[in-house]
């Protein structure tokens, strides 16, 4: 997959392409969709490395916007920048993202879950039906699990490393699934997407390993992810891709043991501290 964002330099960063002003026929097109993605992702990147005004192009911004979240909207997925507008990106960075580096690398992990939905779509492959049956099982779930320290083994430049962060975050994604059940979505909120991983895995801990004595482990959830997401998308070392390597395949078996527990009924729902 190629890089649609290159690090080049921040200051000749040039405004991104105008918005077409005729889209196609089918506007839920995965192509079109993904190119929506590629240059709206383009002109968050330039205007926060030293490229054009906000001013000038904030209209841009908004007009793409509205087209990219209807679009993904009619195919399940959510628009991956959170910015209403260009200052809205502005105040976040400026808060969050000191150096050009980090804005990169950010709008970069943004993007990059949707744009592979997107690459499944073109190429004849369905996005996730919240509501189907999983198709993965424990048992399968195993090898890919044992696929990790083998990718690990033999990584032998960045692209490699960062290879076993995609797989660390496939298999986190795989374990949502499993654990995905209704029943622990609180009475009034919506069921999250079948590929949003974190939320399942949120949800089954607040029941199953709830309280102030599971706040740790609750806690290695989100950090088990950023981990993974981190060797995925940025500048990384073996050291890093170990880290996500050890932490996912450490938390796919204590999620086995609290489901093992629910499921001979050693373990039931736990009430959840407040704001946990």
């Amino acid at each position: 997959m190629t890089d649609p964002w290159p690090n080049v330099d921040p200051w000749s960063v040039p405004a991104a392409a105008p918005v077409e002003d005729s889209p196609p026929a089918d506007t839920t097109d995965p192509d079109y969709l993904l190119d929506l993605v590629d240059k709206q992702a383009a002109l968050i990147v330039a205007t926060g490395t030293g490229g054009p005004s906000f001013d000038s192009v904030n209209d841009e911004y908004k007009t793409r916007r509205k087209r990219l979240r209807a679009g993904l909207r009619a195919r399940g997925l959510e628009d991956p920048f959170p910015f209403e507008d260009l200052w809205a990106w502005y105040g976040y960075y400026s808060q969050h993202l000191p150096t050009y580096a980090q804005r990169r690398t950010y709008v970069r992990g943004l993007a990059q879950p949707v744009r592979e939905a997107l690459e499944r779509l073109a190429e004849g492959v369905r996005v996730e039906d919240p509501g189907a049956p999983a198709t993965t099982t424990w048992k399968a779930l195993e090898g890919r699990v044992r696929g990790i320290a083998s990718e690990l083994a033999t990584a032998s430049n960045l692209d490699d490393l960062q290879d076993v962060g995609r797989r660390c975050r496939e298999v986190l994604i795989d374990v949502g699934k499993l654990l995905a059940d209704p029943f622990l979505v609180p009475e009034g909120q919506e069921a999250p997407q079948a590929g949003n991983a974190k939320a399942w895995l949120d949800h089954f801990l607040r029941v199953h390993a709830g309280g102030r004595s599971h706040r740790e482990l609750r806690a290695f959830v989100p950090t088990t992810w950023d981990l993974a997401q981190k060797v995925t998308h940025g500048d990384i070392d073996r050291v890093d891709a170990y880290a996500a390597a050890q932490a996912t395949v450490l938390l796919v078996r204590v999620l086995q043991q609290l489901r093992a527990g629910v499921e001979d009924g050693v373990s039931g729902p736990s009430e959840a501290a407040p704001g946990a």
